[in-house]
């Protein structure tokens, strides 16, 4: 059941607090393997995903946010410059964030989340104006060092997702 409206309640920021320390324990994780200049298979996200089409993406966008700025506080998360920052990390997340604005699509039993198709594509096309505007690599070096790491994510975090989504979804009231 998702929420229509945005509200600060107890029970809402404590999903929220929730879905955000979850991405930060999982992102430990994905730092397990990195590539050299930052991105890894981040099924880190799985939680932001989740938030987003559980409650509603405002919630998504905010539980983004603020895991992204305890990654910087953390050191999670590197700076390599304003634009690194901005198309590296700020879009990246808040389109991660967004995701709940897209329908999940419905086939027999299923519940196909087609936002998280979407975003990651859209994800990726940031990663790859970071690449081209904060880093200055040519297409041919910025595809082949962003589209390995974005396609796992995006794989990762479908099955992730078709997995437990259906359950959570019997279980998280709001």
């Amino acid at each position: 059941m998702m929420k229509k409206e945005f509200e600060l309640s107890t029970r809402t920021m404590t999903y929220m607090a929730i879905f955000a320390a979850l991405q930060i324990v999982l992102e430990y994780c994905t730092k397990i393997y990195e590539m050299p200049k930052g991105g890894n298979i981040a099924f880190s996200l799985v939680p932001i995903f989740l938030c987003s089409y559980l409650m509603n993406w405002k919630y998504g966008v905010v539980v983004s946010l603020v895991s992204l700025g305890v990654q910087f506080a953390l050191g999670l998360a590197v700076f390599y410059g304003p634009l690194s920052v901005i198309f590296d990390y700020i879009i990246p997340m808040v389109l991660v964030g967004m995701t709940g604005l897209i329908p999940l699509a419905h086939y027999k039993q299923y519940e196909i989340p087609v936002g998280i198709i979407v975003m990651c594509v859209l994800k990726t096309i940031s990663h790859l104006l970071a690449g081209w505007y904060a880093f200055a690599t040519p297409l041919k070096g910025n595809l082949t060092y962003n589209l390995p790491y974005n396609i796992g994510t995006l794989i990762v975090c479908f099955i992730l997702f078709m997995i437990l989504y259906p359950r959570l979804k019997k279980t998280v009231r709001f």
